[in-house]
Formats: C-alpha cells, sequence, structure tokens
C-alpha cells in the first residue's frame, strides 16, 4: 500500500539577522497593531521594530501575561478595532504572538474570544487582517503554527485553541532578538523547543517529512543550547538556536504535541510554571515510556543523535538540563502528592495527550508523575 501523507505550511518565512528594521514592504495597509509583553515595550524593542515601519501608523498593546488570559485577548482586540488594524504584529514568545494571532480574527469578528473559544457558539471568519509573528526566543515555534493557547481565568484552565486563520502570513525570524535573552529563558525555550522536535517525531501522528525536521532540529539544540546558555553573545549558537526553534515549529505544525504538552497545562495554569520548563521538566520521562509503542524508531533517534540506546538519550537530556539549573523534579515548582491525580486527570482531558508513543490513562500518567516527583 503505498503511504499517504498531507503536508500544509502557508506561512512566509523570513530568517535573517538584522531583518526585522526592513519590514515595512511586507506589512499591507497603514495602521498596525504590535502586540508584545510589558517587558519588551518597556526596554524599547516593541518601539525601534514599530520605528522602523517607516510609513506605517502604528499603535501598540503589552498587558500579556506569560499565559496569556482571555481577557488580555479581549483587551488587545479592542485596541486593534479602536485602531481599525490593518496587521497585527506578534513580539516575542509564544503568549504575545499567539494573542496575536487571534486579536487579528478578532479585529472583524465580533464579539469576545470566548464566543469563539473552549465551548463558544461562533465560528470564525476568514480574517481580512494581516499577521506577522515576530519571535524574540528560541523555543515556541509560534510563527509558524495554527495554534493559540490561552487560559480562561475563572476556571484556571488553559487549552489550546486550533485554526487555520492563525497560519501567520509572515514569520520573520531574526537571531539578533535573542541576545539579551537570560541564561534560564535560554535554557527553557531551548528544551521547549526540543520537546517540539521530538514530540513531532514520536507522534501517532507523524508525517516522514516531519521526522526528518525534527530530527534534524534537535541535533541542533543538542549542539548549540549549552553553548548560548553559556555565552549570551554567541551568535553562531544563537542563529543555530533560532534555526531550530523554526523546524521543529514547523515539524511540530502538522503533527501536534503530545503527552509533554498536555501535562504542562496545569502546571503552568495551576502552579505558575512557566511553559518551557511545565514541558521539559517531563521531558525525561516521557523519552524513557517513548519506546513502549515506537522502540525501532527511537532507538533510530538515540543512534542519530550519538548515544548507545533509548535510556543513555533520556538520561544524557537529563543531564543537559541539570548543567542548565532547570528543575528536574515536580516538588521544585511545588507539586506534592496529593496534588498528582489532579494533574493527570486535567492532562487527559487533553486530547493530544493520546498521541503519545504509550498507553496514556489514570494508572499510566500518575506513574510517570510519580516517577518524577
Amino acid at each position: 500500500m503505498t503511504e499517504q501523507f498531507k503536508f500544509h505550511m502557508p506561512t512566509q518565512i523570513l530568517f535573517g539577522r538584522g531583518l526585522v528594521k526592513h519590514l515595512a514592504d511586507y506589512i499591507p495597509g497603514e495602521k498596525v497593531l504590535i502586540v508584545s509583553d510589558p517587558f519588551l515595550y518597556k526596554n524599547g524593542v516593541a518601539q525601534a521594530i514599530g520605528d522602523g515601519m517607516t510609513g506605517k501608523k502604528v499603535a501598540y498593546f503589552s498587558d500579556i501575561e506569560p499565559n496569556p488570559s482571555c481577557e488580555s485577548v479581549d483587551a488587545a482586540a479592542a485596541v486593534a478595532r479602536e485602531h481599525s488594524a490593518d496587521c497585527v504584529v506578534g513580539i516575542g514568545g509564544g503568549s504575545s504572538m499567539d494573542v496575536a494571532k487571534i486579536v487579528s480574527c478578532l479585529v472583524t469578528n465580533p464579539g469576545s474570544i470566548y464566543d469563539y473559544y473552549s465551548g463558544g457558539t461562533k465560528k470564525l471568519c476568514p480574517r481580512t487582517t494581516g499577521l506577522i509573528c515576530i519571535p524574540t526566543t528560541a523555543g515556541t515555534g509560534s510563527e509558524v503554527t495554527n495554534v493559540g493557547v490561552f487560559t480562561n481565568r475563572s476556571t484556571h484552565v488553559k487549552l489550546p485553541m486550533v485554526n487555520n486563520e492563525f497560519w501567520p502570513d509572515i514569520a520573520a525570524i531574526d537571531p539578533d532578538l535573542t541576545v539579551t535573552l537570560p541564561p534560564a529563558v535560554t535554557a527553557s525555550t531551548g528544551m521547549d523547543a526540543f520537546c517540539h522536535a521530538i514530540e513531532a517525531y514520536w507522534n501517532k501522528e507523524s508525517l516522514p517529512l516531519c521526522d526528518m525536521l525534527a530530527m534534524g532540529a534537535m541535533k541542533l539544540i543538542l549542539k548549540n543550547v549549552k553553548k548560548a546558555y553559556d555565552n549570551p553573545q554567541d551568535m553562531e549558537a544563537r542563529s543555530a538556536m533560532s534555526k531550530a526553534s523554526l523546524i521543529a515549529g514547523v515539524a511540530f505544525s502538522q503533527t501536534r504535541t503530545t503527552g509533554i504538552h498536555a501535562t504542562s497545562f496545569p502546571l503552568t495554569a495551576e502552579f505558575g510554571a512557566s511553559h518551557g520548563i511545565a514541558c521539559s521538566i517531563t521531558l525525561p520521562a516521557f523519552m524513557r515510556i517513548s519506546g513502549e509503542l515506537e522502540q525501532e524508531k527511537m532507538q533510530e533517534l538515540a543512534s542519530y543523535l550519538g548515544y548507545s540506546c533509548l535510556e543513555d538519550f533520556a538520561d544524557g537530556v537529563e543531564q543537559l538540563m541539570g548543567s542548565m539549573k532547570m528543575p528536574l523534579r515536580l516538588h521544585e515548582l511545588g507539586v506534592k502528592e496529593e496534588d498528582i491525580p489532579h494533574i493527570a486527570e486535567v492532562a487527559l482531558s487533553a486530547q493530544i495527550i493520546q498521541l503519545t508513543p504509550a498507553v496514556m490513562n489514570m494508572e499510566t500518567v500518575e506513574r510517570l508523575l510519580r516517577s518524577i516527583l
């Protein structure tokens, strides 16, 4: 039987040092809303990019939390509508870019994000507002996906929203924007990118093209993340990490993620962990069980990356994380034994957990979580 698969990537990708200084030619219309986190607004990065948009009328919104709430989305949408934005530009990590995605739709779709998200009764009409995403971390890959992740403040539930209107028109990746990242953020976002790659690779819905992309991304990350952590000014390592994050993003944009990300949702929403930490803390444990249904494939990956077996591979990744002072046990996030059943229950409510190459039920997920408590 001939193998069949689909691969859809409508986003134009621009990659290069200094390119964000020359974005004006790519921006449709005159009125632009730049969405960024507070830090990038206060330190002038967002304004510097806006100042480079010659001839455009630029407004800014920067009230974005690390795990963006639906209320922040609605506030940003109000600014975009008032400004009659022709283009929304998301600058920063996944939070800012995710907000930019839905806001670009809400410029012309009435109401609140709650009308369209997680039980909402309305369907987003095709957006007419441009959407450009500019990552300032090497990790999220959000600039090349059609996924946004938002938190309901009243229920503290964090869920992904998948919509084809979320594909950015342009992803502009400039490694120079990552130079000022603190070492801890370099580590957490870098390992988040590694999670994206390995989850695309072992995914039950994996694709041959994604496998090749994911393997290349993992190799780049293992070679360069510690270099970027140790020496933030190493532009060769920084560029390699930006490239790896982009490639991993393309890979998982086609497959979605798996148990690592499903488990991360309650760890961020309820225990305050950053997204990168919430994902990477379970990474070695998920790696150790990934051979349950994909033993041969995972052994091939381990060999490709220079490890003798899957266990050595998992140990090596755990040692790498430890060398960058990343948390390795759930108790470091404040998780207690009595929290385990609830975390497992929330993780299992996310459909993506069943794309993991192992049996995923209350018993197995609780056992995995207890192994790293």
